[in-house]
């Protein structure tokens, strides 16, 4: 009897298992079965407009974010880097760049990219590079850039930027240049 029941106990553990991680969302994948970094960089392109269609191939249908034109991936898969300078792109900067937790270099130079800069950067610990120049950014500085631990290279520049610029940003001790 007592075998009867730890089998039939057993079986239920593994019931209620399969049920609870079959049911459970995990913060890598969406209901869709998109990666997080996928949906990201969907929320990127919907606040951009893209006149050249360089972010065409960019659909949430394809899982795979690292044969998209503009982002570079690391060896194991993963976004490391966003790359559409002098592509004339316009709309906004989504927050949701704040979930590229990867991402390595930012670089969006050299276009008509407007709004504020997404206080969400700040979470990104592993930026190395952001190249927000030669753009329309309006509104502050934020101050949550500071919290960018390995940024080396900091470029703000020819942007409508008011107010000034973060002293938290003189902690940052690997920024080479800004």
């Amino acid at each position: 009897m007592e075998i009867s029941n730890r089998k039939e106990t057993s079986v239920l553990l593994c019931c209620v298992a399969f049920f609870w991680l079959s049911t459970s969302a995990s913060p890598l994948i969406s209901p869709t079965g998109a990666g997080y970094e996928v949906i990201a960089l969907m929320g990127i392109k919907e606040n951009l407009i893209d006149p050249h269609g360089v972010l065409a191939n960019w659909e949430d249908t394809y899982r795979d974010p690292c044969s998209w034109t503009m982002v570079t991936c690391s060896p194991d898969g993963l976004v490391i880097g966003l790359e559409a300078p002098s592509q004339e792109l316009s709309g906004t900067l989504s927050p949701d760049i704040g979930n590229l937790t990867n991402i390595r270099f930012v670089l969006l130079q050299n276009n008509n990219i407007s709004g504020h800069i997404p206080s969400e950067i700040g979470a990104l610990s592993k930026l190395q590079t952001l190249d927000l120049s030669n753009n329309t950014f309006s509104g502050q500085i934020p101050s949550t850039l500071s919290q960018l631990k390995s940024l080396q290279y900091l470029r703000l520049a020819n942007n409508n930027l008011s107010g000034e610029i973060p002293s938290s940003l003189a902690n940052l001790t690997e920024l080479n240049l800004m």
